[in-house]
């Protein structure tokens, strides 16, 4: 989220963010920090999917099994239902969510 919610929270000069706080940890630009994040969200992105692959059976397939993978799909969709959320509310992007999606920029705010 640090990454959608960046371009509101530097308009106002915000620091407890992610990507303020690798541009100065890191001595990153700021594009260079955003895409640092980025990549840094799509390792979290495919350990997930690699834990899952290597999911042990605790019942053989029973009602274990069964509940197991309805809790792992409940993980799958909150994650892209996030995804999702983010651009269809005006939360991060205001009425912009729909063309920043499919753009995949962002015009930066000005500070206040």
């Amino acid at each position: 989220q640090d990454i959608f919610s960046f371009n509101v929270e530097q308009s106002r000069g915000d620091t407890h963010n992610m990507v303020v706080i690798i541009m100065h940890t890191e001595g990153l630009e700021m594009q260079e920090a955003i895409d640092h994040v980025g990549e840094l969200c799509k390792q979290c992105f495919d350990r997930f999917v690699a834990a899952k692959a290597l999911l042990p059976s605790f019942d053989r397939g029973g009602r274990i099994d069964r509940d197991v993978a309805q809790y792992v799909k409940g993980l799958e969709d909150w994650m892209v239902g996030n995804l999702h959320w983010t651009f269809a509310t005006e939360r991060y992007f205001g009425k912009a969510g729909p063309e920043i999606k499919s753009a995949m920029s962002v015009k930066l705010l000005p500070r206040v």
